[in-house]
């Protein structure tokens, strides 16, 4: 069993010390954290507890690679080998599969292991600047390991139950969704039933749920941070939130081990999936005769649904939508027309955000991943053309929310009439807009060099560059004074703009790289 194990663990470790960008993303965590500390005693003179603010700042950012690791590099531990179709190979070689488990989890682990501890020892400078104490440091840092074991272990189960890599990021989203927002949800809504009488505070199954989403609740991480980083902590490190994490993540563990033979050992399809894309011409959901634009219709039909797809968002978004309103109707008592208008428009302008990043993730990725980029190059048309018409198809897709953000508008109309004037005279607000394509832009070209989590990657290279942007601002206000912000965030869309611009050219050039190999 170890034998295996060791084989697996020291093959990963080796080829994960040999890549460049594995020490230059240390690198430059361990940079961003110096960056960060700099700013703390540039501004010490000014605010209390520097030290304090500098570790707060430096503990959520791990709670953020951590959710970002979990959603993307634990979560392909084991569809990467379906997707290669390797597992039969490993399991002939006599490797069993708890051995199969551990040497592609334990690689993992203790990479992000190591990305936590090279920043311990800066970390423990923050206790210079005061407001934070040794003991909250180590707390810290042992809670968010707990939570790292077994965010690691949810991410392994999810690969093991999932056929593909992006289903397996799906599912561990879903359940760290649930886990940090669904619970206090949960807990609200009992708390609000039993206060309007609805049901008894002393019906047994309703105190069973109390209790046990009380212990969720109190074993969540972002509990215990924010129990450490008050004033005045002096709790044990070794608390209720370390061990239930450590526990659950072995429960996980075991049970992806005895759900191994039922999921990872059935033979994946090694060509694309239909989806809801049926196969009888006459159905409703069948795509029918190609349209003059063929990449358009392929892209909407095969890669995301078609028609089939379309109706199931029209429907979970109209259902979601309505749940979502007449909730705010009963708690606030008074829920007009241009309230639910703003509630449709923000919400489905975030669910398009969110559906677009995806497809900027996939766009490309999938004619790379089932090697249909060589036979579409193949076709009489410029490879830009053929990217923007992938791109066109798959905005198809958006339809369905963009329908009830439209009627979200409509709801609204006189009253945004006065506010988009207001908002598009901002230069924050075109800003804002510049960083969201940039973000698309850079997730797509991302997507056509790394095998999985383009989308997590950019996430984490904007939200460190938005960090960089606003330490930087703030020292220029500490040596010369409040900077001119509407000219600043000219000059930043400008940048953006060029970037952009740049990323046409680039995406272009990988492409035609790719497709003549």
């Amino acid at each position: 069993m170890f034998q295996g194990t060791f084989a697996l663990f020291h093959r990963a470790l080796a080829v994960d010390f040999r890549l460049m960008r594995t020490h230059l993303f240390r690198f430059l965590f361990a940079i961003l954290i110096l960056f960060c500390l700099f700013s703390a005693q540039m501004s010490s003179s000014m605010m209390g507890a520097a030290g304090l603010a500098l570790f707060g700042q430096i503990v959520y950012l791990n709670f953020v690679f951590i959710l970002i690791a979990g959603i993307s590099f634990f979560a392909t531990a084991i569809t990467e080998e379906k997707e290669e179709e390797t597992i039969g190979l490993l399991l002939m070689a006599g490797v069993n599969p708890v051995s199969l488990l551990l040497g592609k989890m334990l690689p993992r682990l203790i990479a992000a292991l190591l990305l936590l501890s090279i920043q311990f020892p800066f970390t423990l400078l923050a206790i210079t600047l005061g407001g934070v104490m040794f003991s909250q440091v180590l707390a810290a840092y042992i809670a968010l390991a707990a939570f790292l074991f077994l965010v690691a272990n949810l991410g392994l189960l999810c690969s093991v139950i999932s056929a593909r890599s992006r289903t397996a990021s799906t599912l561990v989203f879903i359940g760290l969704v649930t886990y940090f927002l669904g619970v206090p949800l949960l807990e609200l809504l009992r708390t609000a039933a039993i206060n309007e009488n609805w049901i008894s505070g002393n019906f047994f199954p309703v105190k069973v749920a109390g209790i046990i989403l009380e212990w969720i609740y109190d074993s969540s991480v972002i509990k215990q941070v924010t129990t450490i980083l008050s004033t005045g902590f002096n709790e044990t490190a070794w608390g209720y939130q370390f061990w239930s994490n450590l526990l659950f993540g072995l429960f996980l563990f075991g049970l992806a081990n005895w759900l191994f033979t039922r999921f990872a050992l059935l033979e994946q399809s090694s060509t694309p999936e239909r989806r809801l894309v049926a196969k009888k011409k006459r159905s409703m959901f069948s795509p029918g005769r190609a349209w003059p634009q063929a990449l358009m219709w392929k892209d909407f039909f095969f890669v995301h649904g078609g028609y089939g797809m379309s109706l199931i968002k029209f429907i979970a978004y109209g259902m979601a939508l309505f749940s979502l309103c007449t909730f705010f109707g009963y708690t606030t008592r008074s829920y007009s027309i241009q309230e639910i208008g703003m509630t449709m428009f923000w919400t489905m302008l975030i669910v398009i955000l969110i559906e677009i990043s995806l497809i900027s993730a996939r766009i490309f990725h999938v004619e790379i991943q089932w090697k249909t980029l060589v036979s579409t190059a193949m076709l009489p048309e410029s490879m830009a053309k053929i990217a923007y018409t992938k791109v066109l198809g798959s905005l198809l897709s958006i339809l369905p929310a963009f329908f009830y953000l439209s009627l979200g508008v409509l709801f609204r109309l006189r009253e945004m009439r006065y506010d988009s004037g207001l908002v598009f005279a901002e230069p924050g607000f075109w800003m804002m807009c510049t960083e969201i394509l940039f973000f698309w832009h850079l997730t797509a070209f991302l997507s056509t060099y790394i095998k999985w989590g383009a989308l997590p990657l950019s996430f984490f290279t904007m939200w460190m560059g938005n960090t960089f942007f606003f330490i930087s601002v703030s020292l220029l206000s500490l040596g010369a004074g409040a900077p001119d912000m509407d000219g600043l965030s000219v000059a930043v869309t400008f940048m953006m703009m060029i970037g952009i611009i740049a990323f046409h050219f680039l995406i272009k050039e990988r492409l035609v790289h790719l497709a003549s190999q």
